[in-house]
């Protein structure tokens, strides 16, 4: 890959931070940008720091295009993968309802706190799958969204929530702050 190329499977993002591929690794904040729609041909499966939780596109719901094993396997693409055992379909961008975003953050939750090997993913794996991935730890875990999603950008630099689900995910946390108490922090605190 040239310097000048974007990086398979990022929508908007910079080229710092400690992802695989070759564009995560660029140590400058070269801009890197994916074609609208386009979807990395290979699995993306990202750990979130030491947590039994991943971050992944499409292909990592589909057991023959790769070798790791998940427990609970939530999906926020519009089709269900293979893998998938919860299938919470959200919309990239503004018309999301709300009910549907509640849906999906609950359900990612219940199968954080389970403790199995748990993905989240979208088509991409850049916007959906990384606001639910923040907003679950940000609700178990009792951090800002703001810390939750570092995690992920540590993970996956190039995770880059939409606006629209940004702001669900704000407006989830303030109405669950009250009456949700963390129950689970990471093995690292």
């Amino acid at each position: 890959m040239t310097r000048n190329e974007p990086e398979i499977g990022a929508e908007i993002g910079t080229g710092t931070g400690s992802g695989s591929s070759a564009a995560d690794a660029l140590e400058d904040d070269t801009p890197l940008v994916r074609p609208k729609g386009y979807v990395a041909d290979e699995p993306i499966i990202r750990r979130i720091g030491d947590r039994e939780l991943f971050l992944g596109n499409e292909h990592a719901a589909d057991p023959t295009r790769h070798d790791r094993a998940f427990e609970f396997v939530v999906s926020v693409s519009s089709e269900s993968q293979p893998l998938t055992t919860h299938h919470r379909p959200l919309t990239d961008g503004p018309g999301t309802e709300w009910s549907a975003f509640e849906t999906a953050v609950d359900t990612a939750r219940q199968c954080y706190r389970r403790n199995g090997a748990t993905l989240i993913h979208c088509a991409a794996g850049i916007s959906r799958s990384s606001t639910l991935v923040a907003t679950t730890i940000a609700a178990e875990e009792g951090v800002s969204f703001r810390e939750a999603l570092e995690h992920v950008h540590d993970a996956r630099p190039l995770a880059f929530p939409n606006p629209a689900l940004h702001e669900l995910a704000v407006v989830y946390l303030a109405a669950t702050a009250d009456t949700d108490r963390p129950i689970r922090r990471s093995n690292r605190d």
